[in-house]
């Protein structure tokens, strides 16, 4: 229910959002186009229920949409947008279901991959960071194989690899650290509020890395990665970086270079990739990933 709720609220965003150029978009082509949306289930958008989603979408996602000239409705602008913003994440997060539901045809030919069942904690913790609740959250353990109780201060989330993860102060620990949904039994939203740091950016806290892991302890340091010509072509099209810089390119392979941390995320893409990557620098990846392979080749036999 609640991400049905959220999938509406950027349904609406993103309609509002697609009539920029042309002044905004009135209640009437928004109710005629909420009929055609699969969202609706059949039901209509009265006016009411209307202005209760724009109040409510301003109170999730911190985005105003105002009616102008010609009673047409508009966003009024701001950062909501911005690549790498938390809301950017939190509205792209769920705008293919939105853009899905938007058509009774495409429903059944879009197929979508899962997330866990962690996502039923998303409303809450995205309620906890637009008020800066701390949350207390059930937290298992995998070296304890048990659950614990603490409180951590919600900052931002963000999706990876078919989970969802908040980034979040630890009291308790007193560092940043990151929390998957999925292994999270119970979420409670607190009276007790934090301060948000200044300058902490979601797109910036994440620049130097690939996936979910920032340890502050590891250093940026220059990758680079010999990819068979077939693969780079994937690699072309959809870097794994960023920072991400083809040096070379021939019939036979391609050169890429990259400035990372390559933590524990990164180290498991390229051996997932082994059969077609090669680590030329730095010399303790490449010695690792070689280790990786000589276990492997023990584990079965080879």
């Amino acid at each position: 229910m609640a991400i049905n709720q959220l999938n509406k609220y950027v349904w609406l965003v993103e309609t509002i959002h697609r009539a920029r150029k042309r002044g905004g978009i009135t209640l009437k082509e928004i109710q005629s186009r909420w009929k055609d949306s699969d969202l609706s289930e059949g039901t209509e958008l009265s006016r009411r229920t209307f202005i209760n989603n724009l109040h409510s979408i301003e109170e999730l996602f911190e985005i105003s949409i105002c009616c102008g000239s010609g009673y047409r409705y508009y966003i009024e602008y701001s950062d909501c947008f911005e690549e790498g913003s938390a809301r950017s994440w939190m509205l792209n997060a769920f705008s293919l279901n939105a853009m899905v539901g938007n058509s009774r045809k495409l429903k059944e030919r879009v197929l979508l991959e899962d997330m866990p069942s962690g996502r039923n904690y998303l409303e809450d913790i995205i309620k906890a960071m637009r008020d800066n609740r701390v949350i207390s959250i059930s937290y298992y353990s995998f070296n304890t194989e048990e659950y614990h109780e603490f409180d951590i201060h919600p900052y931002f989330v963000k999706a990876f690899k078919k989970r969802w993860y908040v980034v979040a102060y630890s009291p308790g620990t007193d560092d940043i650290r990151c929390y998957a949904l999925d292994r999270m039994e119970n979420v409670t939203i607190s009276e007790e509020t934090f301060k948000l740091p200044e300058d902490l950016n979601p797109a910036e806290y994440f620049k130097d890395c690939f996936g979910i892991i920032n340890n502050e302890d590891s250093e940026v340091q220059k990758v680079v990665l010999k990819v068979d010509a077939f693969q780079s072509n994937y690699i072309r099209n959809l870097p794994l970086h960023t920072s991400q810089k083809e040096t070379e390119r021939t019939d036979e392979y391609s050169i890429f270079e990259y400035h990372l941390k390559p933590e524990f995320d990164f180290e498991q893409e390229i051996f997932s990739n082994m059969d077609t990557m090669e680590v030329l620098e730095p010399q303790w990846l490449r010695e690792g990933i070689a280790e990786k392979l000589r276990n492997l080749t023990k584990k079965y036999q080879i």
